[in-house]
């Protein structure tokens, strides 16, 4: 008798722990010749001063298996999700792509249903709203924000990371479907690509930490090496206590007690969270450095905050560019009606009207764009690129 479940109907998985790596070595000989794996990851992010991966989550249509990474290597994983591995799903890969390449197993061949949900123009792409609205699937995210280095893994916490996958497939299922209806899978397949490319690269911010600070560049120079400083005796600690650094005292404070410079403990507590918790332990230490001289800023430093700035004639000139690419994105897009990051994405949007393209060859140069659009949209954008011929005097 043929089931009354309707094809992309939810189903209740059989939930595996994986807990260690001999364990996690034969799951992945298992599930090597499947055609389709769903993914999630959890990390101790918000909880440790460098994030690790503590536990990975893979989804079959009728298995979840539970991998706890703190115990099982999950360099494993690498030839499963690997180019010749199974097509793997998830939802918003960025961060699931750099901890599982940090991790020695970088993935390949992989699909996102947040990034078909926002091409197909869903207004919320967060995991819980996009299986509610397709699937009709309640999804708990109680434990959205749990240390998960905490062990063991309890029933509860089984049933939440089971719960971040089992669905995933279901929920490509009709996504991608309705995507191929559309006729826009090249398009999501190189926004995929590119964004995967994106996640893997070396992530590090090569700007010295100072200027890294929210609006450090509007403040007065004379302040800058005691906030150098304090940054570095508040990132020391952290590092020490293993939390992230704004666990121990937020920017803000920090940025209070270079300009205010505080005597006293008295005056310090006056400083919003500046002698509370794990900031106490930092209190006769900032003392001390309000106290001391520090090396004058560094040429990178001076230099960073002062960045040359384009030309009024530049900024002119990028503001066309980009009136016309917003402007024919939003008709083409109406064209086909799709949505209009389908026709040009963001990212691509601002990297051509930031300029240089004159050719097909220099289109063919910019992240995502893809040969496809270059030979269905070329000659268009590169005719809304040229600059104007300038009128008679």
């Amino acid at each position: 008798m043929p089931s009354s479940e309707p094809p992309n109907a939810p189903v209740t998985p059989r939930v595996h722990l994986a807990e260690d790596t001999a364990s996690l070595r034969a799951w992945c000989a298992r599930l090597r010749d499947e055609p389709i794996l769903a993914l999630d990851v959890e990390s101790n992010g918000l909880f440790a001063f460098e994030p690790e991966l503590c536990v990975v989550q893979l989804s079959t249509r009728g298995d979840v298996v539970v991998v706890d990474t703190l115990v099982a290597d999950p360099s494993c994983l690498a030839d499963l999700i690997g180019p010749g591995g199974p097509l793997v799903v998830l939802h918003d890969l960025g961060f699931d792509a750099r901890m599982l390449s940090r991790a020695g197993a970088p993935l390949h061949r992989v699909a996102d249903t947040a990034l078909a949900a926002a091409f197909l123009g869903r207004s919320s792409t967060g995991l819980g709203a996009v299986l509610a609205s397709e699937l009709g699937v309640d999804h708990d995210k109680t434990l959205q924000h749990h240390d998960w280095r905490a062990r063991p893994l309890d029933a509860r916490a089984l049933r939440y990371l089971s719960g971040d996958v089992a669905h995933l497939l279901p929920l490509w299922d009709k996504l991608s479907a309705e995507v191929a209806a559309k006729g826009i899978a090249s398009e999501l397949a190189e926004e995929t690509r590119h964004r995967l490319a994106e996640a893997q690269a070396p992530a590090e911010d090569a700007r010295p930490p100072l200027l890294r600070v929210k609006g450090v560049d509007r403040l007065p120079v004379a302040d800058l090496p005691l906030l150098r400083a304090l940054l570095e005796a508040r990132d020391d600690l952290a590092r020490q206590l293993d939390v992230p650094p704004f666990k121990v005292l937020a920017n803000d404070a920090l940025v209070a007690a270079a300009q205010r410079r505080p005597r006293s403990v008295g005056e310090l507590a006056r400083i919003d969270g500046a002698h509370r918790g794990r900031a106490r332990a930092l209190s006769r230490r900032m003392l001390e450095l309000v106290g001391e001289e520090h090396p004058p800023l560094t040429p990178e430093e001076r230099a960073g905050l002062s960045p040359p700035r384009p030309s009024p004639a530049h900024v002119k000139a990028r503001k066309r560019r980009e009136g016309a690419l917003l402007a024919w994105r939003k008709a083409e897009a109406a064209r086909r009606d799709v949505n209009a990051q389908v026709v040009l994405p963001g990212h691509v949007l601002r990297a051509l009207a930031d300029g240089g393209a004159v050719s097909t060859r220099d289109l063919a140069a910019v992240s995502g764009l893809g040969d496809f659009r270059v030979e269905r949209y070329g000659d268009a954008l590169l005719a809304l690129l040229a600059e104007p011929e300038p009128g008679p005097s």
